[in-house]
This record gives C-alpha cells, structure tokens and sequence, in this order.
C-alpha cells in the first residue's frame, strides 16, 4: 500500500463521515470529527503495521495483544516511530518483534526498580579497651 492509496482511503472515509455528521448538531459533530480522527489515525496505523510487519510477526503482535495490551501498545508506537523517522529498511521479523519486546520489557524494569541506599553515620569508638582482652566474658 503506497501513499496514494492511502491518501485516497482517508479521503473515502472522511467523505463518509462529514456526510454521516451533516445532519448532527455541532457539538455532536465535533465529537464525531475527533472520533472520525482518531479512527482515521488507528486506520493509518494499522496500514503501516501490515506494510511493515511479516505475518508472523504482526501473529506475535497480536498474542501479546491479548494477554498485554499495553506492550503491544507500545511495540506498535515504537515500530511507527521508526517508520515516521524512515529507520525500517525491511520488513520486520518475528524475531525483530521478540527484540523490541525484549528491549521495552528491560526499559520498563529498570524504571519499576528502586534503589535504596545507606548513608551510614561515622561512630566513635568509646571502648576504652586496647583490644588486649578477650569480649567473650561480659555477661560473667
């Protein structure tokens, strides 16, 4: 899918949605515009994936999708920002997909870790001993 076709599907879906919300007030129609916008983006995006991904790899995509959607979410940003920056030469494996997911998963551990630290104060040694004696008989 080139971008004409893609210009020529936004401008089909876009057309149907002003004729839908010609008769709505204009509250309803700008709810709907930045709903037809929103569905519009998802359209764009979901044409990019498939022109990007392999079949497996848009497979994995949708496996984590069920059972972590908010990965997936992130794999699919991360994947468009690529494009938009013109970074994909190719299409993208299974095994490149697994990478990514690996590379988020290490991001978001690292951000979820805390770190704790102790600043311990310097005490002074108040044993008036020599270090001569045996501590074994204090309690005789």
């Amino acid at each position: 899918m080139d971008d004409a076709e893609l210009n020529a599907i936004r401008q089909a879906r876009l057309a149907e949605l002003q004729k839908n919300a010609s008769g709505a007030t204009n509250s309803a129609s700008s709810s709907s515009s930045s709903t037809a916008a929103a569905s519009q983006q998802q359209q764009a995006a979901e044409a990019v994936l498939a022109r990007v991904l392999e079949t497996e790899a848009r497979e994995r995509l949708s496996r984590v999708r069920i059972v972590r959607p908010d990965r997936a979410q992130a794999v699919e940003n991360y994947i468009l920002k690529l494009y938009q920056m013109g970074q994909i030469r190719q299409k993208l494996t299974e095994k490149d997909v697994v990478q990514i997911l690996d590379g988020i998963s290490r991001d978001t551990q690292q951000k979820q870790q805390t770190k704790i630290t102790f600043d311990r104060k310097n005490t002074v040694d108040f044993d008036d001993d020599d270090g001569d004696e045996d501590d074994d008989d204090f309690f005789d």
